[in-house]
């Protein structure tokens, strides 16, 4: 595993992939060079699909008030590691040494002793690398000293102002959920509902029957 060196990891999987496609040490560099090109396409094409899947799918196991920050801004790929790591926040917040940190030192996300800090919150956006908080091929803004919305704002409110009661009533819920986060109504309900099969009834018969109870 080298040590958990995944720049290596990388690079080997990479190397594999194109083997694979060359299939053989056989051929000239026009076969080489469209197996490499069909290579770097699919790869990009599956990046794209997870960037779109991160940034509008919303999975049933991320609806819950802990993630509520993090939907549509972090990879789903973070999210998925991040949820692994909540089956430890209990051993790990009554006993923090025991945690190791490995996905902090080697994913920048949050490991098992922090997520016990916001189990009854929210995981706050800052506490996830930028690395997984880009969901566009785009390099726009990236290299800013400063990111503004001001050019953004503006188009939303001109194309708010174009819209009908009932389109700006949408548009101004989405707004709403994301200028007040803590507010918005997707939480997780207060107790488990039970929606299958008809309450069942206690049984009773005479103290004497010989009949066996039903098996479990």
């Amino acid at each position: 595993m080298h040590l958990g060196n995944t720049t290596t990891n990388r690079v080997e999987s990479a190397h594999s992939s194109l083997k694979r496609l060359l299939q053989n040490s056989l051929g000239n560099l026009c076969s080489v060079w469209d197996a490499m090109n069909n290579m770097i396409t699919l790869q990009h094409t599956e990046i794209k699909t997870s960037f779109e899947t991160s940034t509008h799918v919303v999975g049933r196991v991320f609806k819950k008030t802990l993630y509520r920050r993090l939907l549509g801004m972090v990879s789903r790929y973070a999210l998925n590691q991040i949820t692994a790591k909540l089956e430890r926040v209990d051993y790990a917040g009554k006993n923090p040494s025991s945690c190791g940190c490995v996905v902090r030192t080697m994913l920048s996300l949050p490991c098992a002793c922090e997520l016990s800090k916001y189990i009854s919150g929210c995981i706050p956006l800052d506490s996830i690398h930028m690395f997984w908080r880009r969901l566009s091929f785009s390099d726009q803004g990236l290299f800013e000293p400063e990111v503004s919305i001001n050019e953004v704002m503006e188009a939303i409110s001109k194309r708010f102002e174009e819209l009908d009661v009932c389109g700006k009533f949408t548009q101004k819920t989405k707004l709403w959920d994301i200028a007040y986060p803590d507010q918005n109504s997707m939480c997780p309900p207060p107790a488990k509902v039970y929606t299958k099969g008809a309450p069942k009834k206690a049984m009773s018969r005479n103290p004497r029957s010989t009949k066996r109870d039903p098996s479990y």
